[in-house]
């Protein structure tokens, strides 16, 4: 590292090279071992603003443009309780009728498609084995 760049960091970072990226911390530890005289009125710069910098704290708002902030905000908007019961009630309501309307089309169609005597049920199971392609190992 140079003193260009170690003059760089300690204007971007600070003078704490505690705050400074971890990657360049030894470079800059070795810089300012060979060099103190160099970096050493560097880094007091910095520090100096630093200090500046975490010691400024921003005014408080007068009560005043407290009170105007306050008054210039909307009101809130609150509509009757029944409201929200209701529409929770009636979201219920719609997904159990929506349940029960599937459960209602689940039976109607499996009886629709389920053999009901016991001729059906012989001829389904013929049937089920015709649609599948069996072969015939070695001679039957």
């Amino acid at each position: 590292m140079d003193l260009d760049r170690f003059a760089a960091l300690a204007e971007a970072y600070g003078g704490d090279v505690s705050r400074w990226p971890e990657s360049v911390r030894e470079a800059a530890a070795l810089l300012m071992s060979a060099d103190p005289a160099a970096t050493a009125p560097l880094l007091a710069v910095q520090s100096d603003l630093d200090w500046a910098l975490d010691s400024w704290r921003p005014p408080a708002a007068s009560a005043a443009l407290q009170a105007a902030i306050l008054a210039g905000a909307p009101a809130e908007r609150r509509g009757p309780a029944w409201r929200g019961w209701i529409w929770r009630t009636g979201l219920g309501a719609g997904l159990m009728a929506a349940g029960a309307a599937g459960v209602m089309a689940g039976v109607v169609v499996s009886g629709a498609i389920a053999p009901v005597g016991e001729m059906e049920v012989i001829t389904a199971a013929v049937s089920a084995y015709d649609s599948l392609d069996v072969e015939l190992v070695g001679d039957v």
